[in-house]
């Protein structure tokens, strides 16, 4: 702040509602006021420095700063608790010293005519707000001032034009909007395509358009989850599109599970030799990344292949191998998954006992996973191999407590899901 000791007459005008009338006071250039004068509360802090920003030629600064607060004041909730309220940014300190320093140094830039620098600044400002779950609306309008500015100077077929694509498609997609997630990640990738340009300007930085793909992965594969059991031609052209995004990412985990998800869609499709292809190239990734529980997950799922390919060979082998490298924990998902699929074969070929143990055994592995859905299907398949005649009656029990609320609260259905030796019912 200013060291100088006048003040500024009249300046002490909330902003809320007066905005016009504050712009109006700064462009008289009425002298600085010091701390002493600030924390007397003769001014608010925000409209201080303002005021300092607008003195030091910075006057988009000035104003936008003054715009954020009457948004924030026009378009955030209040509420009536002193611990949130504290921490508009109006009443932040820190994060009004910060603007104050960034915004200060963006319109420098700005009058020296470095827009890509002046962008980056921007998006810096948006990201450093993105993690703070009440500050997000800051992250979204300097996004979009970033977006403007590339307009404004014609950038947006440079690095920095699908860099702010980039973060706010990034933005949208943790919004939640999927959709306009993938139309803003989809400029983006238009933008970098061909170039090698880098996320970071440190050597050493992942390509930008590697990282848009990756992206790109993920708001397809939420929208294919979304269109799963409502709309089976969407459902299929995400799938397609998220592979096709992982693929073109060249990022190994990304690959690891693009290729697992895209077999699981091509073994329900009955596309076996294709699923198995996937299968093996998500293993090998899965390897290079010495994630060992994606390479037991590959493995339960060539056997699930080789099993509907008649090969059993192969099928016992993987699981064999499957069962070594969970030997260390019995509870872990993939030991679950495993004995999910043993006890489906031993069903299937009429192997009861051993089918009703490896169910169970999956059953008990998937209760202490809280894994509901598959507990049930363990505990389904189990009524099978024992025999139940009053499996339909279980079922429709089954259905009822997943209406009335979470499984793992129900005592009453775990007693039910405990199946006795006798294979009597409990009801």
């Amino acid at each position: 702040m200013s060291t100088h000791s006048l003040v500024r007459p009249g300046l002490t005008t909330s902003i809320i509602g007066h905005l016009p009338a504050i712009k109006l006071r700064l462009r008289k250039k009425v002298p600085l006021l010091t701390f002493q004068d600030v924390r007397r509360a003769r001014i608010p802090f925000y409209e201080a420095l303002a005021s300092e920003l607008y003195e030091t030629g910075c006057v988009n600064a000035a104003f936008l700063l003054l715009q954020l607060i009457e948004y924030e004041h026009d378009q955030v909730p209040q509420t009536s608790d002193p611990s949130i309220e504290e921490k508009r940014l109006k009443n932040s300190k820190k994060e009004l010293n910060y603007l104050f320093k960034f915004l200060y140094e963006t319109e420098g830039h700005k009058m020296k005519e470095q827009y890509e620098n002046e962008v980056e600044n921007l998006l810096a400002i948006g990201r450093s707000f993105q993690d703070d779950k009440l500050k997000r609306w800051v992250t979204r309008q300097f996004f979009l001032v970033s977006l403007d500015r590339c307009k404004d100077c014609c950038l947006e077929s440079t690095r920095v034009g699908a860099l702010a694509n980039y973060y706010y498609g990034m933005f949208l997609l943790n919004e939640g909007n999927l959709e306009e997630a993938a139309s803003v990640l989809e400029s983006a990738k238009e933008q970098a395509a061909g170039q090698t340009w880098p996320l970071f300007k440190q050597i050493g930085s992942a390509l930008l358009s590697n990282e848009i793909y990756q992206q790109l992965f993920l708001v397809y594969s939420k929208l294919a989850e979304q269109f799963g059991k409502t709309n089976t031609a969407k459902f299929e052209k995400y799938m397609r599109l998220s592979h096709a995004a992982a693929v073109n990412s060249n990022i190994d985990y990304v690959l690891c599970d693009s290729y697992l998800h895209f077999g699981d869609f091509l073994l329900d499709r009955g596309e076996y030799r294709e699923a198995l292809s996937c299968y093996k190239q998500s293993s090998k990734m899965a390897k290079s990344i010495f994630a060992a529980d994606k390479v037991c997950k590959t493995n339960i799922r060539m056997a699930a292949v080789h099993r509907r390919l008649d090969e059993p060979k192969e099928c016992v082998h993987l699981l064999q191998m499957v069962d070594r490298l969970t030997a260390h924990d019995r509870t872990s998902e993939c030991y679950a998954e495993m004995q999910l699929l043993n006890g489906e074969i031993h069903l299937e070929n009429d192997r009861l006992p051993e089918a009703i143990h490896a169910l169970n055994t999956s059953r008990e592995a998937y209760k202490h996973l809280k894994k509901e859905d598959k507990m049930i299907q363990a505990s389904c398949f189990g009524a099978l191999a024992a025999g139940e005649t009053h499996f339909g009656l279980f079922a429709e029990l089954v259905l009822k407590a997943e209406y009335r609320g979470r499984i793992s609260d129900n005592d009453s259905l775990f007693k039910v899901l405990r199946w006795n030796e006798n294979s009597e019912p409990f009801w």
